[in-house]
């Protein structure tokens, strides 16, 4: 197997020749495929025990993050850190301001891995929103967090859709999977879609997606950041 990647113009930068790479139609391994390749290679423990320690494991994780510890295995890296902004130095944190947010990186064994993938380049045959940038244009933080009720911007590439559709435009996709749309918008254009964010979303954490439905296809395609942002109001 390899990594898939294919080129599509880069609308970040001064030159119109650039690109940048987009990866596609990889495999998403689930954790039981995980066990499943565990067991297949002779191992002693059976698929219900592999899975009972992994839960264990994750539950131990979560437990050291949710007592504010960073956590450093082989694998991976997790922090928390605090996003918003403080007054002065006797300002203290105020769940309207401030947000907590975890912070994952791969570990060493992980990055170890990069260097060795095989990587395939094909043609990108269908047009995809390729949102790139995040930018909250009241604190100018990028790719991070964003403040409720205010104005954000989204840098990327084939952005436009179609603001009178409701099954295309920005949406905010919180852990359980709930949608919020949004109704506001500035600008649309296929670089950059400039919109205010809902006011409602003060809280958690949030994927952000692109839909959008293009000239002559009548298939609704996607694009999602591939980190979560958090609200600081």
């Amino acid at each position: 197997m390899a990594l898939r990647y294919g080129l599509v113009p880069n609308h970040l930068t001064d030159d119109p020749n650039d690109c940048m790479a987009v990866t596609t139609e990889n495999e998403t391994i689930s954790k039981e495929a995980i066990v499943e390749q565990m067991i297949g290679k002779g191992s002693t423990i059976t698929k219900a025990e592999a899975l009972s320690v992994i839960e264990e494991f994750e539950y131990a994780v979560v437990d050291a993050v949710k007592s504010g510890n960073n956590v450093n295995t082989e694998l991976f890296k997790i922090s928390p850190s605090i996003v918003g902004v403080f007054n002065d130095s006797n300002d203290g944190f105020d769940t309207s301001r401030h947000a907590v947010k975890i912070n994952l990186n791969a570990g060493k064994r992980l990055s170890e891995v990069a260097d060795q993938i095989d990587l395939r380049k094909v043609s990108i045959t269908a047009i995809q929103p390729i949102p790139q940038k995040f930018i909250d244009l009241i604190t100018k933080v990028t790719n991070e967090s964003f403040t409720a009720g205010q104005v954000a911007s989204i840098r990327g590439s084939n952005l436009k859709f179609d603001a009178a559709d409701s099954n295309q435009g920005i949406f905010f996709i919180d852990k359980d999977g709930n949608e919020t749309r949004v109704d506001n918008l500035i600008k649309n254009y296929p670089s950059e879609l400039l919109f205010i964010v809902p006011a409602v979303l003060t809280t958690g954490s949030y994927e952000v997606e692109i839909r959008c439905v293009y000239h002559k296809s009548k298939s609704l395609r996607k694009g999602r950041f591939a980190i979560d942002l958090v609200p600081v109001n």
